[in-house]
């Protein structure tokens, strides 16, 4: 008897601790609600939220992917290479291994074979001029293994997956210093490709490692476009309000408390703190996305969804959201000559 409370105890346990990680992914919906469910209590407003969010999935692998050129050498080429880099790398690349290279380490071999056959003294000319070429065409087809890196690789599926919902509300969570540093480091090694950077494997991992458990772009285009909906929806039962002096006296007294409890104490910030990482994040995201060779429409849309400039991206429909929120408040407190709170 003893044994069986014990297992349902720590099922419970379990469970608890299950629910209380699904709350928290999805805590800020929590609050959004509860602001809108304490506006309706006024007679004055009534607020319906549906759940028509609609976002672009991110494409197919094949819309994302690059075809890179491979480099073999035969048996006697090989041997004749091993006093060089060169013929140690090729070996690699042509292990079972290598030919399953992640996307991040497959970008680190092309700038590491580009520099080996550089540096390499070969004897044999024509195998000199063979592998002088082969080094120009990696060279020319590094934005392509950047490209592979940044946007088809494993980490690509976490960086933009919406399965853990919004953006954390707890500000120590809310920085995202490694992930921000690890795009700048990528953005100036995407900015010297021409001079084929020396980079470390290290760094690299580093860097995809932080944009792997990030989780961010989806997270934010998540938390985004459901605030958007939230906020536009308010905005729209709150609009006929300023165009009735009914509303003055008590009843606005009434809104003013839950738009300043719910709206100016708590929401704001947490949105303030998702600009704050955005403005950081984006520009970078933005900039690599340009310089990606990737060309396939669903793509293009795709990515277009963070651009900090097109009217259309989800980022500017999100802070237009913002901006009429914040300005049906102004319309209804200035009728009735009063200020914002």
């Amino acid at each position: 008897m003893t044994l069986l409370l014990s297992r349902k105890s720590i099922i419970l346990l379990l469970l608890g601790v299950l629910l209380a990680g699904c709350d928290r992914r999805f805590a800020p919906q929590a609050l959004f609600e509860s602001y809108l469910n304490d506006l309706n209590r006024s007679a004055f407003v009534q607020i319906e939220v549906d759940s028509n969010v609609s976002l672009l999935p991110m494409p197919a692998l094949r819309t994302r992917q690059m075809e890179l050129s491979q480099f073999d050498v035969g048996l006697l080429e090989f041997l004749s290479l091993q006093r060089c880099d060169v013929g140690a790398l090729a070996g690699q690349r042509n292990s079972i291994l290598g030919r399953v290279m992640a996307t991040s380490q497959r970008f680190v071999y092309e700038l590491a074979i580009i520099h080996a056959i550089r540096t390499c003294e070969i004897e044999n000319a024509e195998l000199a001029i063979k592998l002088t070429n082969v080094a120009q065409v990696k060279a020319s087809e590094l934005p392509f293994a950047l490209s592979n890196m940044l946007w088809a690789g494993e980490e690509t599926a976490s960086l933009f997956s919406m399965a853990n919902g919004y953006l954390p509300l707890s500000p120590a969570e809310s920085h995202y210093q490694e992930l921000i540093t690890a795009l700048q480091h990528l953005k100036r090694v995407s900015d010297h490709l021409d001079e084929i950077p020396q980079v470390s494997s290290a760094q690299i991992e580093a860097d995809m490692k932080a944009i792997y458990e990030s989780e961010y772009l989806g997270k934010l285009l998540y938390s985004m476009s459901h605030i958007r909906h939230y906020l536009e929806q308010t905005s729209a039962a709150l609009e006929p309000l300023s165009q009735s002096q009914e509303i003055c006296g008590a009843p606005l007294n009434f809104l003013r408390q839950q738009f300043e409890k719910h709206y100016i104490d708590v929401l704001q910030p947490y949105m303030a703190r998702i600009n704050t990482v955005a403005y950081q994040v984006l520009p970078v995201v933005q900039q690599l996305g340009v310089q990606s060779p990737i060309d396939h429409s669903e793509w293009r849309e795709f990515i277009g969804q963070f651009d900090m400039k097109s009217s259309s991206s989800e980022w500017q429909r999100y802070l237009m959201a913002s901006r009429e929120h914040g300005r049906a408040w102004s319309r209804i407190f200035a009728m009735c000559g009063e200020g914002v709170g």
